[in-house]
This record gives structure tokens, sequence and C-alpha cells, in this order.
């Protein structure tokens, strides 16, 4: 059961919706720079940054954080500092991760700077981004008002899964912002899939004989930051008046979104939610613009007469009865398109004849099936002598057959592993839950014993087996809810003795291990494998992989002392947070502190401000207890803060348990609970 919790318009809870990629390791999160701007009341108005109190160390670390150096500040005094303009202009850190099948897509995380300049034009602006994003009747994703309220879980939903009640906080992260999706509602489907369920569809299909599918070619990475203005005043007007279109809201938005990217104009960051609203609001024009451009035809094509279009984000669904309608729409939008630099992406376009459904959706109806067969979970009530009624359950799974009549459905319906992969775990991620409930409500247990073990091995079998075909970050965070379930449920002392539960472990162990021997780490795959690095830490010291096969793994070499992939701050943090203060893992800890310093003397004193991973790295490190002073004061001197000033750095070494990474204390059903809510696509 779902309970909806009303919540008041914090400015600052955009830190915690819009700023950050959903493909984020689980040991990173906002929720403690939340807490840190709040508690200090830090605000950015008109290139100056203001706290509520005099603070000497308060003071370095905001220097620090938001990147504030000697030759940036203007002037300053106990609690506001004045900077330049420029210094809104800093390098963000970029990450890859798996897209498609050898194809790699460019994360973005902002520097905290930037962060803080999002809450501030949020604020200033909430009101035009509502009303630009709301004048395309195509958008079936769109800002519609501001959020209201958050829902969260009723805590008994998770009592029957823990051992130690471990999500009794879980759906409020003990804040009432922090589980929240976004700072806008969005209307009207919150997931493409939906769509091909929806009243909007299925009338549609009885309306229309076809329906054509498109999208934009590399949207985000060909959008033209300056193509805001034009779409909000139009292009001429733009260019004519360059000096006062920067001053509009369209120019602000623009120079904001060229501050945040080092100053490029040629595409705009990819993974925040503010990217998909300054996208929204240019595709918004086009979509007018198309739509206005076909009602002048002759004769007129009209919406909801002659065809219908509905777009989410860069996917554009045109429905419609005659070939020529559909070839001027595309005539329309090609052109529409052309004018803001952006295409449509000819290898993706698609078309549908009665019945109008994708083989997609044939291949998850098949798979809801098969799966709802597949996983037996029975309970029977059996008579006895005496009339009195007895439960008796059967647990029963066999992956091998599973995974053949899977495959089956993909050939029947001609999808591939990767289109219906995270549906598919999804589906199973409920089958552990209802399986863990159904063994919690049984009294005697110990019958079912071993049944429920063999059918958490068979789960997991089929789990990574479907898993393996195809890592994505997405996928990765699906998979390791239902390792998190299936180790909690194993943990129980009452549950599973010694033997069955080194069972479930060992098969955890055994399958992660053979997916980081396939697929080596490399600066293009180190989310997805950081996951799995932190579900393994879960299982406890018995199942630690060796110095020597982490290493392997992440390109680092023993023998040489030195890292050779490029490590970046994902997984310095994650590794760090892996291998702890254990002894068996001290030449590795080594290695890993000469990388780091290394990664900060080759970027230029003047340039290590505005340089967000590098950021990221000196804050959690000086809040990392598996660290010595010795390294944090290396770390602090690349600042120029010294040695000599001892009592200043504990102060600010002591400042905040937390920063970004949660170094101690960590639930991670939890913390994939969190990510659950977060996800967009």
């Amino acid at each position: 059961m779902k309970k909806k919790k009303y919540i008041t318009n914090k400015k600052e809870r955009v830190i915690l919706s819009d700023v950050l990629p959903y493909e984020l390791p689980a040991t990173f999160s906002n929720r403690y720079f939340y807490d840190f701007l709040l508690e200090n009341k830090i605000r950015l108005s008109n290139d100056k940054i203001l706290w509520k109190k005099k603070d000497d160390a308060l003071k370095v670390i905001i220097k620090l954080l938001f990147g504030l150096n000697a030759n940036q500040i203007l002037s300053e005094s106990d609690n506001e500092i004045q900077f330049k303009n420029h210094t809104l202009r800093t390098i963000p850190f970029g990450y890859k991760i798996f897209h498609k099948e050898k194809e790699f897509r460019e994360l973005t995380v902002i520097h905290p700077l930037n962060q803080l300049a999002v809450v501030e034009f949020y604020d200033k602006y909430k009101e035009l981004i509502l009303y630009y994003c709301n004048i395309s009747s195509f958008s079936i994703r769109r800002p519609h008002k501001l959020a209201k309220f958050t829902y969260h879980k009723d805590k008994t939903h998770f009592q029957t899964l823990a051992h130690d009640h471990e999500h009794k906080t879980v759906e409020e992260f003990d804040k009432e912002y922090e589980n929240l999706k976004t700072f806008f509602v969005y209307k009207e489907i919150s997931n493409i899939y939906k769509f091909f369920e929806s009243y909007k569809y299925h009338r549609c299909e009885k309306k229309y004989d076809y329906l054509f599918t498109f999208d934009i070619s590399k949207c985000f990475d060909s959008i033209y930051s300056h193509s805001i203005t034009w779409a909000l005043l139009s292009k001429d007007a733009v260019k004519d008046n360059i000096g006062k279109s920067s001053k509009t809201f369209g120019g602000a938005f623009d120079k904001f979104m060229q501050n945040l990217n080092y100053g490029e104009t040629n595409g705009i960051v990819i993974g925040p939610e503010f990217s998909r609203v300054f996208a929204e609001l240019i595709l918004q024009q086009i979509d007018r613009n198309v739509k206005r451009i076909l009602r002048k035809q002759n004769p007129p094509l009209v919406n909801r007469r002659d065809y219908e279009i509905f777009r989410y984000v860069d996917d554009i669904f045109v429905f419609y009865n005659e070939e020529t309608t559909r070839e001027e729409i595309i005539k329309i939008y090609r052109l529409q398109l052309m004018k803001f630099k952006l295409s449509i992406n000819e290898a993706k376009s698609n078309l549908l004849e009665k019945p109008l459904i994708t083989g997609i959706t044939r291949a998850k109806l098949k798979i809801t099936d098969l799966i709802d067969g597949a996983f037996s979970f029975k309970e029977n009530e059996v008579m006895k002598e005496n009339e009195e009624a007895v439960k008796k359950y059967s647990f029963y799974l066999s992956a091998n057959r599973l995974i053949t009549r899977f495959k089956n459905v993909l050939i029947e319906s001609q999808v591939g592993y990767r289109e219906i992969q995270s549906y598919s775990l999804a589906i199973i991620d409920r089958k552990v839950y209802k399986l863990i409930k159904t063994y919690n409500e049984i009294e005697e247990q110990r019958k079912y014993e071993n049944k429920i073990c063999k059918t958490l091995l068979e789960v997991l079998d089929f789990t990574f087996f479907l898993y393996s075909v195809f890592p994505r970050v997405s996928t990765t965070i699906k998979l390791c809810m239902i390792i998190s379930k299936a180790t909690k449920f194993a943990k129980v002392k009452d549950n599973f003795n010694l033997d069955n539960r080194h069972q479930i472990f060992k098969k955890v162990y055994d399958e992660i291990f053979l997916v980081l021997k396939k697929y080596e780490s490399s600066e293009q795959t180190q989310v997805e494998t950081l996951y799995l690095l932190i579900a393994l830490r879960e299982l406890g010291r018995e199942y630690r992989l060796t110095e020597e096969v982490i290493c392997k793994h992440y390109g680092i070499d023993l023998e040489k002392e030195e890292c050779i992939n490029h490590l970046n701050y994902f997984s310095i943090t994650v590794l760090l947070f892996y291998i702890q203060n254990t002894t068996r893992y001290s030449k590795m800890k080594e290695i890993l502190q000469n990388h780091i310093l290394r990664k900060f003397k080759t970027i230029d004193q003047t340039r290590r401000h505005k340089t967000t991973e590098l950021i990221f790295i000196l804050f959690d490190l000086l809040a990392c207890p598996y660290l010595d002073q010795e390294f944090k004061n290396n770390l602090l001197a690349f600042y120029g803060i010294s040695t000599s000033s001892r009592d200043l750095i504990s102060e600010i070494v002591n400042f905040r348990k937390y920063w970004f990474t949660k170094w101690t204390d960590f639930d991670f059903g939890k913390e994939l609970e969190a990510k659950k809510s977060q996800e967009v696509y």
C-alpha cells in the first residue's frame, strides 16, 4: 500500500530530483549535499553565494566545494562571497555506460556550483518552464505542474522481507523529499511502454489503419544550445536582436546550459532531468509548427481527424489512414527539425499495420504468461480426518526449461534480449518478493526449507542468464534488487540452515564472478560492474574477491604498481568502499591512493577548482574513514591548504560524516528501492 505525503515547496529539492543522472552507483547520492545546503542556508543570488553564519571552516569548504579561488573572487565577508561571472563555466564529470551493443552513452554529473545554479534557475523560471512545456498537444511526457506530494510505501510492506527490518524508513529516507522523482509533475505517460497499453493508443487503433514510429537522431548530442531562443522567439528575431535575446528566459537557459558544459554550444549534457526539460521546450515548438503547417495544406490535414501524433521525449508516433498523410507529416517534421539542426533517425523508423501491436508488446504478454506459469508457488488446503483444514504448499521452478521457452518467445516475437530484459527482470523481482512473502506466512517453515532454497537457486540461475546477455546499468540495478532480496532473506537465522545459506551466497558469488570475468572493466563499463561489487560486499567477508581478481578486472597492475585503466571517481570511491581497511587489499589500496594523487597532479592548478570530478573526489575522500590523515593533508595541499593550519584542517575533515558517498551504515536494499523510485524511462 502506498501513502501520499504533502510536501512544502523547498526550492532546494531540485538537488534531489533533477540534477543527477539515474545511472549512478548506489553508494552515491545528493542527499547529504542537500542537507548541507539547508542546514547552512546556502543560496546563490546574482553571482553571490550567501550562507547563514560566520564559520571559518565553513567558508573554506564553500570556496572549495563551489570552485572559488582567489582569482575568481571579487569580494567576500563573513557570510557572503561575490565572484566573477565566468566562474559558473565549469568542467562537468562525464562517464560512459553501455547503451547498445558496442555503443556507449556519455552521462554527466555537473559541478556543485552549477547544481546550486539549477536551484535558483528553477525557482526563478518555474512558471515559464510550465508555460512553454504545455503548448504542444503532441507531447505525452511534459512538466505539467509543480510536485505537491510524494508517495511512500507502508512500513509493513517491507517487514516480511527483512531480518533487521532494514526498510523501516525507506519510504521517506528520514526526509520528506528524498525519494522525490522530479521537481515537476509530468503529464501524462511516465514510461514509453505504458503508451502502448493506454486508452489513447487503443482509441487510435480503432480509428486508424497505420502507425508510423520514428525518433530524432542523437537528439541530446545534436541540440544546439542557442536554438532554445530560436524556438521561443523565432530564429530571425534572435539573429536580429542578439544582445536583447540573451536577456530573455530562453537566453538565460542557453547561457545556463553552456556554463555547466564548459561553454559548449553543440550538444547538451545527457542524464539530468533539466536537460530533458530543455529539449522539451524546443521540441514543443517543433510540434506546434508541424501542426500549424499541416493545417495550412491544401486540403488541410487536421489533428484528430486525419492523423494523430504523440511524442514521448524524442520518440514520435504517427497514426494515419492515407499514405499521402504520412508522407506529408514526415516531410514537414524533417524540415522543421532541420531548422534546429536536428534530423530523423531513418534506421529506427518502423511501420505497423492493424493490428497495431509491436513485437515488444507481444513478447511482454507472452513472457508475463510464461513466468507466471513457471514460478509455481501454490497454496492448497487439505482436510484431515477430523475435518480440520491444513494448508500445504508447493514450490517449484526449472531454470533450464524456462530459459528454453524464453528464447522461443523472443524468436516468435522477433525481438532481442535488450528490448525485453528490463521488463523480465522486473517481473522476476516481484515473483521473488511473492515467494518470500508466501514462505513467511507458513507456520511450519522447516518442512519447506529445502524446496525454497532450490527454488531460489533456480531463480538466480535464470536471472543471471537473462542479465549476462547484455549488462546495462538499469538492468544491473534490477538484478541487484533480486540479489538483495534473496541474500537478506537467506541471512535470517530461522529461514535457512548454514548449508542452504551457503548455497545461496555461493551461487550469487559464482555468477557475479563469471560476469566480472566475461566483461573486463574499461572506461565504458565501470558503473555496471560497481553495482555487482557492492552486491558481493553484502555477502560478508567469507565471499570477498581476491585482490588479484579485483585488480585484473579494473585494470590495476600489482607488479608494476599502477592503474592501467583510467579509473574514474565512481570506480575509486566504490573500490575504497569495498576494500575498506581489509589487510588483504593493502597493496591495491596503496596503488589507488597513488593513482588519486596523480589525478590531481595532472590537472593544472587553475583548472582544479572548476573540474567537477576532482571536487567530488576531494570531498568524498576527506570524509572517507578508510584513508589516513596524511593522505587527506596531501589532497588539501593541492588547493593551497597547508598542514600548518592543523585546527582548520581538522574542522574541514570532520565537518560532515558524508558528502556524496555513504561510507558506513550502508543499506543496499534501501538504496536500491530509492533508485527504483527515480527511474525515468
